[in-house]
């Protein structure tokens, strides 16, 4: 965790650097605030669950939700935006099974996220990027009411439209890395839960 929060803020660091040597050369036609969605799917790595699994010999499946995503950020250049986001990850269900019993419990997370997004925006309109940075999530399940605090993590590739002026479109995985505490037994775990998804912004 500690390794992914200096490369978080390392990546801040570096993009304050790029917005200055970019504006520095040329007339700023990449500039401008934009809003946006998202949806996909949720790809949660539950240490937890999987360790209790491991030491109570009761076997656990899950299924995860629909992720949805609101966008809102400020692009400086070529290079750089800053981005927030609030992320849904909807209900992660999981069954647990033991002697023909069956037990059943979800766990419900969402997220705010403020990240710089660094890439390099080409002239054809294609934009590889990868974002980092900090936030806030909340975790809920019938054992645990938890918030805390995230390192985000991701890459993606956008395109703007040309025949559409400041509207885009892009396709991207981030990740939420956060610890969880486990107060029933003292321990804390090293949980993820991300998302793969498409999504549209429009730039003013």
């Amino acid at each position: 965790m500690k390794k992914l929060a200096v490369a978080a803020v390392m990546c801040s660091l570096l993009s304050s650097y790029a917005v200055a040597g970019e504006n520095s050369i040329a007339t700023n036609k990449y500039q401008g605030f934009y809003v946006g969605g998202g949806v996909g799917t949720t790809d949660f790595h539950d240490d937890l669950m999987s360790e209790a699994s491991k030491r109570t010999d009761i076997g656990i499946s899950s299924k995860s939700d629909t992720a949805y995503k609101l966008i809102t950020g400020y692009q400086f250049n070529r290079i750089v935006s800053i981005e927030a986001q609030y992320t849904s990850y909807g209900d992660t269900k999981y069954s647990a099974i033991k002697n023909d019993q069956k037990a059943n419990m979800t766990v419900k997370q969402q997220s705010y996220s403020i990240a710089a997004n660094i890439g390099y925006t080409f002239d054809n309109g294609l934009r590889p990027f990868v974002t980092a940075g900090l936030g806030q999530i909340s975790v809920k399940s019938p054992m645990i009411n938890d918030d805390g605090g995230l390192v985000r993590l991701g890459a993606g590739l956008e395109y703007q439209i040309k025949q559409v002026p400041g509207l885009g479109m892009r396709v991207a995985y981030e990740a939420d890395f956060y610890t969880l505490e486990d107060k029933y037994n003292n321990k804390d775990y090293d949980q993820s839960v991300g998302s793969w998804y498409v999504g549209t912004t429009y730039k003013f």
